[in-house]
């Protein structure tokens, strides 16, 4: 049994709280949130203590998870990873790159648990097509959503594009070798839509569209092997397979499969609280965040015109 917490509460970091509640190895202390009536909400909703700061809650907890806002990941993570109490931060890992490397940094030297919340890695169809690929030569990767005020603090590429980011490096185990990219902005400040090509160590181009300003919500990984063609829709969870039929008048044959439906979310935070307690290695590290936003930093160089 581990004692958690939840720092952050909004719209995500309630969700977090529900997912600690359900695991029967873990006692939730309470949450904390810099609004003290948010936290008392959720506090009362899942029978725990609401917390007026997260100082409180060191000596008090064996892991925290922290789904505050972005610019708040580096003082939160700091706070609990030199105390030695091991972090789940949601993903981007921090607001810079800086303070992304020092909090890693930090977690090596404490020899503290640090991981980074990317979801889509604990996505039932992801799972699948990492199972099926062999030797990928191409991906196409679509996440486009309607605009929303949640998460547009910071650019579409620290929002969305991260996710497939880090999707890309996992499915491959390569590295980006050069990129290219362009980006445009709609409604705030930052980057709204962007695309990215890029050339991978394995030999694999993969090219990334995302956008938060679209009126036709999708979801797709396309990736290409020799003799076929496999396409997930990672939000309806199905993967459709195309390979050479052999025959003349259908000279493709296709294969849809329904991946069973699971809450990655719980799935997540179970193998963090496992990681926690030793039982097993930690799915997505601190480094893997790193290295996602590292990709993320140049990406925006690169869309500004800068050499990367």
């Amino acid at each position: 049994m581990i004692k958690a917490a939840v720092i952050g509460v909004g719209y995500l970091g309630r969700f977090h709280a529900q997912k600690y509640s359900n695991n029967p190895s873990v006692e939730l202390v309470g949450v904390c949130d810099h609004n003290p009536e948010n936290a008392k909400l959720v506090a009362g909703e899942l029978q725990t203590k609401a917390f007026e700061k997260p100082q409180d809650l060191i000596g008090q907890v064996d892991a925290v998870t922290i789904a505050a806002s972005t610019q708040a990941h580096y003082e939160l993570g700091r706070l609990f990873l030199e105390a030695g109490i091991p972090v789940n931060l949601e993903k981007p890992l921090a607001a810079t790159l800086p303070q992304a490397r020092e909090l890693v940094d930090l977690a090596a030297k404490k020899q503290t648990l640090l991981c980074t919340g990317h979801i889509e890695r604990f996505n039932p169809s992801l799972i699948e097509l990492k199972k099926t690929l062999k030797k990928p030569v191409a991906f196409d990767l679509i996440r486009h959503t309607a605009f929303r005020a949640r998460g547009a603090d910071v650019s579409v590429l620290h929002d969305l594009m991260i996710h497939d980011l880090d999707l890309v490096l996992w499915l491959t185990g390569g590295k980006v070798t050069s990129l290219t990219a362009s980006g445009s902005k709609v409604l705030q400040p930052t980057w709204d839509a962007a695309e990215v090509s890029l050339e991978l160590s394995t030999g694999a181009l993969a090219r990334i569209s995302v956008s938060r300003v679209s009126n036709r919500p999708a979801r797709m990984v396309r990736v290409l092997e020799k003799g076929t063609s496999i396409t997930v829709d990672s939000g309806a969870l199905t993967m459709e397979i195309v390979t050479p039929s052999g025959g003349t008048a259908e000279p493709l044959a296709t294969e849809t499969l329904q991946v069973a439906k699971r809450d990655a979310l719980q799935d997540e935070t179970d193998a963090f609280v496992n990681a926690v307690m030793g039982k097993a290695s930690p799915v997505v590290t601190g480094e893997d965040g790193l290295i996602a936003l590292e990709l993320v930093t140049k990406i925006d160089e690169a869309i500004q015109g800068r050499s990367v």
